[in-house]
């Protein structure tokens, strides 16, 4: 099944190469959240191919679904276009994002950067993979060594508390990036690049599959308070596991 997850994802990559500096038609679903032509072109592909692979699975794809979340039975997470703002710019970093979940539990992920050429996949209890190569999380043992990862939500109505944990964490640490893609963040955690990544107002189709790369990466991934993320938050923290504690620490304080 993975195998065949990821050549739909690969297939339908090849729209979002020819897209990347084509003319676009945006529509807005907020005042800065946009969706393209090619958003709704790719995630119209991925389900009707992915409803052939998966038939009786329940498809929550982010410019079709009404409700983000749905936790029981057989379920297919889709992100046709997961980093459309850097999409619209020109800037490589995007992503198919594809996560198969059975009753919350994950047990596929595959999260293609098409214009990168970076193919991240995992399926439960059988390891991460990049590009076929096996990839692990960072042996980054202390905050202030370790290069972290954030996001920031399209709705700024809680900005004061957002700088009060990104000003903790420019002090605690070696960095931060902000690249504008969640799916390729947690994959960047799960090959060691990324020591740690955090962000809050997240959806199912933004980390479904990559959550489930960074746990077969050997990695951890939380609430913001430490519980178990199963998709029931929509905030995470994503690490090697080394430092997770003291980042949860960190912001707690």
């Amino acid at each position: 099944m993975l195998k065949s997850i990821t050549n739909i994802a690969l297939e339908t990559g090849e729209i979002i190469k020819r897209g990347i500096y084509a003319d676009k038609h945006i529509n807005y679903k907020s005042r800065v959240d946009m969706v393209t032509d090619f958003d709704v072109k790719v995630e119209d592909i991925l389900k009707e191919k992915l409803a052939r692979l998966f038939p009786g699975y329940e498809l929550v794809a982010e410019e079709s679904s009404a409700s983000p979340l749905k936790r029981e039975g057989n379920v297919i997470y889709i992100d046709p276009i997961d980093g459309t703002t850097n999409f619209v710019h020109g800037f490589p970093f995007v992503s198919i994002s594809v996560g198969v979940y059975t009753e919350g539990e994950g047990h596929y992920g595959v999260v293609y950067n098409p214009l990168l050429g970076e193919v991240f996949t995992a399926s439960r209890g059988n390891g991460a993979f990049l590009n076929g190569s096996r990839i692990y999380v960072s042996k980054t043992p202390r905050l202030e060594n370790s290069l972290c990862a954030t996001g920031f939500p399209y709705v700024k109505d809680n900005i004061p508390a957002l700088m009060k944990t990104l000003e903790k964490t420019l002090m605690a640490t070696r960095g931060i990036r902000r690249a504008g893609s969640a799916a390729l963040d947690l994959c960047y955690v799960a090959k060691g690049v990324f020591d740690l990544y955090y962000e809050t107002a997240l959806k199912p189709w933004d980390v479904s599959a990559g959550m489930i790369i960074v746990r077969e990466a050997g990695g951890m991934v939380t609430n913001m308070d430490g519980s178990f993320q199963n998709l029931g938050s929509d905030s995470l923290i994503a690490s090697n596991g080394l430092i997770h504690d003291e980042f949860i620490k960190l912001i707690s304080e």
